[in-house]
């Protein structure tokens, strides 16, 4: 699989696209509602994260995708959890993870530890769902830890119209540098005592590839 950020406009509108088709196809099936401008803000001015089967595959193709904020660049999607102590742009808020192939939104939430060390994160903010249905043990298993009561999601609605509850989360500390350091080993596959990292990079030959040695007159 491969990891791309998305930064054209045409990409990002895919990325919204399908954002939306897994939302409404896929577990809970929600929808914003009509006066959120949220996903809008995020889609357009975070930084979107998108995963492909194969490195050919055109933009269209992406099977799962996930958004991340520093609150230096937006602020937290709601006044709870305070985040005060911390610089602003130290901390990411985390959103919009969503998957169109069984098992994709698993390699997303792994690869995106690794994108949140290289962002050099102090602290990391989810909104998880967990009502009507509980989504919030799939973090839990990863460290993450209540940082305050549940919420009234006033940006999203069942596509009935239903009510949805957010539990905040948060991962910091000794939990968030063991959350980074195993995507990491993710992203470096170990075969026996060897770690790996594949990298797509040809570099040209020069004209003459005979190797020349300057040798003391």
């Amino acid at each position: 699989m491969e990891l791309r950020q998305i930064t054209a406009d045409n990409e990002r509108r895919i990325f919204a696209k399908c954002l939306a088709e897994a939302r409404a196809t896929r577990g809970l099936r929600f929808k914003e509602t009509a006066r959120s401008q949220l996903g809008n803000a995020h889609l357009a001015f975070g930084n979107l994260y998108a995963l492909y089967e194969h490195e050919d595959d055109p933009a269209e193709r992406m099977v799962a995708g996930f958004v991340l904020h520093d609150l230096g660049t937006l602020p937290q999607s709601y006044p709870k959890p305070d985040l005060s102590h911390f610089p602003p742009h130290s901390v990411l808020e985390g959103g919009e993870l969503w998957s169109l192939s069984t098992g994709a939104g698993r390699v997303a939430r792994y690869v995106g530890a690794a994108v949140a060390g290289i962002l050099q994160a102090r602290a990391i903010l989810l909104y998880s769902i967990l009502k009507p249905i509980d989504l919030t043990p799939s973090y839990t298993q990863l460290g993450f830890v209540n940082a305050c009561e549940p919420v009234k999601w006033p940006y999203a609605e069942t596509l009935e119209g239903g009510e949805i509850w957010v539990q905040p989360l948060i991962l910091e500390g000794a939990r968030l540098e063991a959350y980074i350091r195993g995507g990491f080993e993710y992203l470096f596959r170990t075969s026996g005592d060897r770690r790996a990292l594949r990298l797509n990079i040809n570099f040209e030959r020069p004209e003459s590839t005979a190797l020349h040695a300057e040798t003391p007159h």
